[in-house]
């Protein structure tokens, strides 16, 4: 739909021009050929050494550009993510995950282990395709003090939130909730299985310009949030007691205010 294989297609042209750029390979689900009209390219190059490749990063924006240089885009630096990476979408819809790497810099890993190869100048990517493929996917997990510094900041973010629309205010504590979610969320999902009840309970938001009905929600959040917690301490074996007192005051106050 967005035009993907014409994008590698160009990608391939490029790569072949550009001989600092010793392999280049895209993983992700069109490596594993499992791609589909709305996926994204995930595309790596791979430089011989860090000169090579601190030139090639500063010369990002342009490169993307030559790849598709009719089409408009935008673009940033996600290095929050990973060194080197840059994030590109395509006026037309198509989106790319470009990574810069060294040989040695890209270390064997488990998505590595199924890739499209573009470019293998030294016969490198197949090299590193195989030991990634021996790489096994590391497994969720949260420790006792993740899990306790999480709870902290829920218990105290949750109540800042919940006083205000109280109050009838669903300007002010707006992104105090997009930081509760962020912080609290994210960790919760990747920790507990894709098919389990407490985390697909998790995943919804809402938020209302009525406070009463957003102070509604906020009631089904905490049960969510609770039930969450609870999995995770039982998947995890974590040590991890609540604070029954405290808890069951701020549920009495929740029930009155919603």
């Amino acid at each position: 739909m967005f035009e993907q294989e014409r994008l590698i297609g160009r990608i391939q042209r490029r790569v072949a021009q550009e001989p600092n750029i010793l392999a280049s390979f895209l993983s992700g689900s069109f490596g594993r050929r499992a791609d589909d009209p709305y996926s994204d390219l995930d595309l790596a190059l791979v430089y011989g050494d860090e000169g090579a490749r601190a030139k090639a990063w500063r010369g990002r924006v342009e490169l993307t550009q030559s790849i598709m240089p009719y089409v408009p885009f935008k673009s940033f630096d996600a290095e929050h993510i990973r060194p080197y990476f840059h994030v590109v979408l395509f006026a037309n819809g198509s989106k790319l995950d470009l990574r810069f790497d060294t040989q040695d810099s890209s270390i064997p890993n488990p998505w590595d282990g199924q890739i499209r190869i573009l470019k293998d100048t030294d016969g490198w990517a197949r090299s590193h395709q195989a030991s990634s493929e021996q790489q096994a996917f590391p497994q969720p997990a949260m420790s006792h003090n993740e899990l306790i510094a999480l709870d902290q900041r829920f218990w105290v973010m949750y109540w800042d939130v919940l006083r205000l629309l109280a109050r009838g205010d669903s300007d002010k504590p707006f992104p105090i909730y997009l930081e509760l979610l962020h912080f609290t969320l994210p960790p919760l999902l990747q920790a507990l299985p894709a098919t389990a009840k407490p985390r697909t309970n998790l995943i919804q938001a809402v938020y209302s310009r009525d406070a009463t009905v957003t102070a509604q929600h906020m009631a089904v959040l905490l049960e969510t949030y609770v039930a969450a917690r609870s999995a995770v301490v039982t998947r995890y074996h974590l040590q991890f007691f609540p604070d029954k007192s405290f808890e069951s005051q701020i549920q009495r106050l929740v029930a009155r205010l919603t």
